[in-house]
């Protein structure tokens, strides 16, 4: 019924959306639930800790391995036992997979554009090889693909089309930040590497249009053990695979202690921001324009009762909206803490792991900590992390199921066209029916980890959450890259996942997919 590259559609409703945007006053009744024994994760990790006392479990996703529509969890194995997968059954509760056999998740996408969601895992500790997806509904079969080129480091990876040729291409680090060159099918050949100024590894990679000049510039961090302080760089685009130095230019203090830890709008202002450690403190940069940033004074409320990292080379910040409200909150991970913030315009935020329930350690050995998603598919987005305890050797799991008031969302699946399917780079902005300016939501599809932490979740379509607060319908359009072609999809209805395309699909008999263009 549905074509190779539309079946992965079957499971959501193909609409549009809605966004809103309210006041905050007193913290909303409710928080979120500890259903890890409900969901049957705590009995497959008790189950497979018992069959592998020395197991190191070392990374929590959430993939859509079967492409059913559903997030399946997904553990790490750094030794000791193999890792686990899990399929959903769309309410929330999981099973054991049959087939899955892996390492560490580092970055998923569909590479090879087949409707399946691909995964780069680590290889030989520290490496990258990607597998390419060939399950079926109830096993999950992957088969070998393309192995990080350079000195075969990647622990950190980004996806996007970094010469505009319409494939994405691969970064990951070693020497600097290196990229290799994609031919749209899922291969890669080393291109070169970006100058960052000290050729060392652990180096993180946030990319986006700073300047609004519709290029890709870089944000780099470098850090480990060996400068536990870190240290960053902004690097603009010439447009020709030139990077320049515009550290100091942008805002940031060219000194060890600064360390970029994600790349969003967090004042939704449309102009993407910076979330950083400064000598192991949060603060949000915000872009005044041209990509020239400036701390906001006093960012974070409630700071002062949340752990504080051990190092800062560990970790990435996200932007979404955890209470649906249409403000942005920030999910924040690191060694070895979970920060979870509640957005209050302007971009300010609260720190609400005690009032809403989330411990906020994380294991954090090898960067995991970071997993979220709709696992029950109600509408808002859940967490799973780390509980206190255990020890080393005997890691405990949480499954927070969201229980804030009910809210109105919208879901976006930007489908960019073949080379770069999963839509890196694409803006996504919402707005209030009818107007084109002063969009609720503006965000560029970014795909990025760092090690095992990812900063969203997978499908085998790129998805983006955003909260609509009482809004019932929005505007949503997307601005894909590099084409910079716009498609619009109007009037969508609150509570729908809508996916926008970038080229209309082929008529090969049966239902079209859904598609709107401008």
């Amino acid at each position: 019924m549905f074509s190779k590259t539309t079946r992965q559609e079957a499971a959501i409703v193909t609409v549009v959306l809605a966004t809103a945007a309210c006041g905050r006053t007193a913290e909303p009744a409710g928080a979120f639930t500890d259903v890890a024994r409900d969901s049957g994760v705590a009995k497959m990790l008790a189950d497979h800790y018992a069959a592998n006392p020395r197991w190191w479990l070392s990374g929590l996703y959430l993939i859509d391995l079967n492409a059913d529509g559903h997030l399946d969890f997904v553990t790490g194995a750094h030794g000791g036992g193999e890792a686990i997968a899990a399929l959903n059954d769309g309410s929330g509760r999981f099973v054991p997979a049959v087939g899955y056999v892996g390492t560490e998740v580092h970055i998923c996408a569909d590479l090879n554009e087949d409707g399946k969601a691909d995964i780069s895992m680590n290889h030989h500790d520290g490496g990258g090889k990607w597998w390419l997806n060939r399950s079926g509904a109830e096993k999950i079969h992957l088969v070998e693909g393309a192995t990080a080129g350079g000195r075969g480091q990647a622990r950190v990876n980004a996806l996007i089309d970094l010469d505009r040729d319409g494939r994405v291409d691969w970064l990951h680090e070693k020497p600097g930040v290196c990229w290799e060159l994609g031919d749209g099918k899922g291969g890669f050949k080393y291109g070169g590497n970006v100058p960052s100024g000290a050729v060392r590894n652990e180096t993180n990679v946030h990319y986006g249009d700073l300047r609004g000049k519709g290029v890709i510039d870089l944000v780099i961090h470098w850090g480990r053990y060996d400068n536990g302080k870190g240290r960053s760089r902004i690097l603009f685009n010439d447009g020709n695979l030139g990077f320049v130095d515009a550290t100091v230019k942008a805002g940031l203090a060219d000194r060890d202690g600064i360390a970029v830890k994600g790349l969003g709008d967090v004042n939704q202002d449309g102009l993407p921001d910076l979330m950083l450690l400064e000598d192991r403190k949060p603060q949000v940069y915000l872009n005044g324009g041209k990509g020239r940033f400036g701390k906001l004074a006093k960012a974070f409320e409630g700071i002062e009762l949340a752990r504080k990292p051990s190092y800062v080379s560990w970790g990435l910040a996200t932007v979404t909206d955890f209470d649906n409200d249409g403000i942005a909150d920030v999910i924040w991970n690191g060694r070895n803490f979970l920060w979870v913030f509640r957005g209050l315009g302007g971009g300010r935020l609260r720190y609400m792991n005690r009032t809403w329930g989330i411990d906020d350690f994380a294991a954090a050995t090898v960067d995991d900590g970071l997993c979220f998603g709709d696992i029950d598919a109600d509408g808002d987005l859940d967490i799973i992390g780390y509980g206190l305890g255990g020890g080393s050797r005997r890691r405990t799991v949480k499954v927070y199921r969201n229980d804030l008031p009910g809210r109105n969302w919208i879901r976006v699946r930007p489908v960019g066209a073949p080379g770069n399917i999963n839509a890196a780079g694409a803006k996504i902005r919402i707005y209030r029916p009818g107007q084109t300016r002063s969009a609720l939501w503006d965000k560029q599809v970014q795909i990025v980890s760092s090690q095992s932490a990812q900063s969203y979740y997978s499908f085998a379509l790129t998805e983006r959450h955003f909260g609509l607060g009482k809004l019932t319908a929005v505007d949503v359009v997307v601005e894909f890259y590099p084409s910079g072609r716009k498609v619009a999809v109007r009037g969508v209805k609150a509570k729908t996942t809508v996916v926008v395309r970038e080229r209309p699909p082929a008529r090969r008999g049966g239902p079209e997919s859904p598609f709107c263009g401008s």
